[in-house]
């Protein structure tokens, strides 16, 4: 790919530059685990829809892809279940409100607005639950590895410390999970739903990880071995969603200043997709206060505008 010929340049000056342009931000404490993870830390990768993949600072570096497992999640959801029996149990509107907020289930809806706030991917999560069991974290496992293109003797896997010490401070989820219970809108147990919940988010990747499943998206759901892992119609959902919810109730000022489909975590990546032309993705722990990466949101800016990743 032409625009490829000196990525890693731009990418070496990116993280030269950002690295340390973390003014304000703070790991996410709620989380032991994640209160502990070294705030220098930096990567940033990009790989283009045919399989070229660069990196620079840490891109070795495994973390738990929090909320960014959402986005293959519902992935997962949409190609087992299908649109129409998903979006009947969440719905597709961004949200105002934090991303772990009960107030819009309790006011407005007792189903979740979308399927990246917390609400949203508990209930995806209990729909692949009651259905797989006990199997469920396996098989999320094997279709993000094929997302990333990992080699199946070289999977993903889920980060156990960091699964155990997300459950042990999840009172706002598990009130969710009862909430949502009470009401009707989660019929699988809440112990299972939330157990998968748990594990999803604390499976490790690191950013060229994320890049190749940013690559997968960006290619209508074809792998950079030319295998389709996800259909074209579940592309264009999550594509959908990325661009209106994926930065929380931070999502419209991301579109404004990156314009790029995005999913961020509090372990400090972003997930980015440019239909057509590569996935990108950036590591950088500390967050403002919508959770977002601080370098990471001012990183990813940069390089759309250096990139014209926009498309204009």
């Amino acid at each position: 790919m032409k625009e490829f010929k000196n990525i890693r340049e731009k990418l070496d000056r990116l993280e030269k530059t950002y690295r340390s342009m973390t003014d304000g931000g703070k790991t996410a404490s709620y989380i032991p685990e994640l209160a502990d993870v070294n705030p220098r830390l930096f990567s940033i990768s990009a790989t283009s829809v045919g399989g070229e993949s660069f990196s620079s600072g840490d891109s070795d570096t495994l973390f738990s892809m929090q909320s960014i497992s959402k986005v293959v999640s519902l992935a997962f959801a949409l190609e087992r279940f299908g649109a129409e029996r998903v979006f009947k149990k969440v719905g597709m509107e961004p949200c105002a409100e934090p991303f772990n907020s009960i107030m819009k289930l309790e006011i407005s809806s007792n189903i979740p607005l979308n399927p990246f706030i917390n609400s949203g991917a508990i209930t995806v999560a209990s729909l692949i639950a009651e259905d797989l069991g006990g199997d469920a974290i396996d098989a999320v496992l094997e279709f993000a590895s094929l997302c990333a293109g990992r080699r199946p003797e070289n999977k993903l896997s889920v980060n156990e410390k960091i699964r155990e010490s997300e459950a042990s401070t999840a009172d706002r989820n598990w009130a969710l999970a009862y909430f949502m219970h009470s009401t009707g809108a989660l019929t699988h147990t809440v112990k299972d739903s939330l157990d998968l919940y748990f594990s999803m988010c604390s499976i490790e990747a690191n950013t060229v990880d994320l890049s190749f499943i940013g690559a997968t998206i960006a290619n209508g759901g074809l792998s950079a071995s030319g295998v389709r892992v996800i259909s074209l119609d579940t592309v264009y959902i999550l594509i959908g969603l990325m661009s209106t919810c994926g930065l929380y109730n931070g999502s419209g000022e991301f579109a404004v200043r990156v314009g790029l489909p995005a999913k961020s975590g509090v372990c400090g990546g972003i997930l980015c997709t440019v239909p057509g032309r590569m996935g990108i993705s950036v590591f950088s722990p500390p967050l403002d206060e919508r959770g977002n990466s601080v370098a990471g949101v001012k990183a990813l800016g940069a390089l759309s505008r250096e990139m014209k990743l926009r498309g204009l």
